[in-house]
């Protein structure tokens, strides 16, 4: 019985050790570019395209909307606190930033419920995709 304490105690110690070392503010490791790309870019349910659809109707749905430019605003900073899967860390760090400053504009304009605005944005996004992409999207 004692060498089962000792054991769980021991296993105890080693997992608040690995974490503890853990730097502060380090990327969250299940984040990757890929991650964010299909969870925000990739296929009809990515947070970005059910913010286009539900804007293209006579009446944009705000609710669909706030939820999925939350999602970009959540999303869209992380990108940056990965290594540049190719290409210049000073070109990633522009870049990146740009896609975290427009998801907390996008958000911010979609919970005022600004339609000019967020149609601004979104577009503002869809047009960044390239340069970022040409600079460091990793070869297939």
């Amino acid at each position: 019985m004692k060498s089962l304490i000792c054991g769980v105690s021991m296993l105890a110690l080693i997992v608040a050790g690995g974490l503890a070392s853990r730097p502060a503010g380090a990327a969250d490791e299940s984040v990757t570019p890929e991650v964010v790309m299909k969870k925000l870019f990739a296929g009809k349910t990515s947070a970005l395209n059910t913010v286009k659809g539900a804007l293209k109707g006579e009446t944009p749905d705000w609710a669909k909307i706030k939820k999925a430019t939350a999602t970009i605003a959540e999303y869209g900073p992380k990108l940056g606190a990965n290594h540049p899967p190719r290409g210049e860390k000073a070109s990633w760090a522009k870049l990146t930033k740009a896609l975290a400053d427009s998801s907390k504009e996008l958000d911010g304009a979609a919970k005022k419920e600004d339609l000019a605005s967020t149609n601004d944005v979104v577009k503002k996004l869809g047009a960044s995709c390239k340069a970022c992409h040409s600079a460091h999207k990793p070869e297939d």
